[in-house]
């Protein structure tokens, strides 16, 4: 069962538990993806100047919708 504070987030976001499910999932494949890029710009900070920035961007833009 879902608690009332699980159900008013979903109402929140307009989102059933398995659509919010997906998303959440998806995001995390985003992110994991982007974990290389991340580590490369540390140690070679002339490669991969906005992707993280870019990614994480639309990650929230698309969630504000």
């Amino acid at each position: 069962m879902l608690s009332n504070k699980c159900k008013l987030h979903l109402k929140e976001v307009d989102e059933s538990a398995l659509q919010h499910m997906i998303h959440a999932l998806w995001v995390a494949v985003k992110l994991q993806l982007l974990v290389p890029a991340i580590i490369i710009h540390a140690f070679a900070p002339r490669f991969f100047t906005k992707t993280g920035t870019n990614v994480m961007r639309k990650i929230l833009d698309g969630r504000n919708k």
